[in-house]
């Protein structure tokens, strides 16, 4: 006598098919195979029948292509919600990238401006002080040409050119001062 019992709903219901055998929507497993085994098959019929898909859940299950009918419309719908959020996703890093770059252009030009300005700024005070001669901050804020200048640059450009060692620098009489103590600076 044959294992029905290594077959799957699915299969019994199969098997049940072929042999003509009613199943009712609401049969357990172990109301189909009590409803198989006492439909009268032969024997030899059976075995074959149940040989037949034995090996078809077989090779589905090494196969993975047999699933039950829950689990396949679960999946369905799992797999067009994730198409969707990579479609969404696919959006969102485009957008980002766009952004990116733009942003990437406008630091771009923004470091090729201020470097520009703070070379500008340290010709016009240069050019305003010839060697020997000294200038206080407060009087180097109100050179008309460098007016234009954020004060953060000119003191950036100040700090150029004594770190560049044009300048030298003290505390000097100036309510401006420039990093708190530079008041006075020092054409070499």
């Amino acid at each position: 006598m044959v294992d029905l019992n290594k077959l799957t709903v699915h299969f019994l219901k199969e098997l049940a098919k072929e042999c003509k055998v009613v199943i009712n929507k609401k049969d357990r497993k172990a109301d189909i195979i009590k409803r198989i085994k006492n439909s009268g098959i032969q024997d030899k019929k059976l075995q074959l029948l149940y040989e037949k898909y034995y090996n078809q859940y077989k090779a589905s299950k090494e196969k993975g292509k047999k699933t039950p009918k829950i689990t396949r419309q679960y999946s369905e719908s799992l797999e067009k919600r994730v198409g969707s959020l990579e479609e969404q996703v696919k959006f969102l890093m485009s957008k980002i990238g766009g952004v990116e770059v733009k942003l990437a252009k406008d630091r771009t030009s923004m470091v090729i401006g201020v470097s520009n300005n703070l070379i500008n700024i340290k010709d016009i005070i240069k050019s305003k002080i010839i060697p020997g001669d000294s200038i206080t901050v407060d009087e180097l804020i109100k050179i008309k040409e460098l007016q234009k200048f954020s004060l953060t640059l000119i003191e950036q450009a100040v700090n150029d050119l004594i770190d560049d060692e044009i300048f030298d620098a003290s505390e000097g009489y100036s309510t401006q001062k420039i990093g708190g103590n530079i008041g006075l600076l020092i054409r070499r």
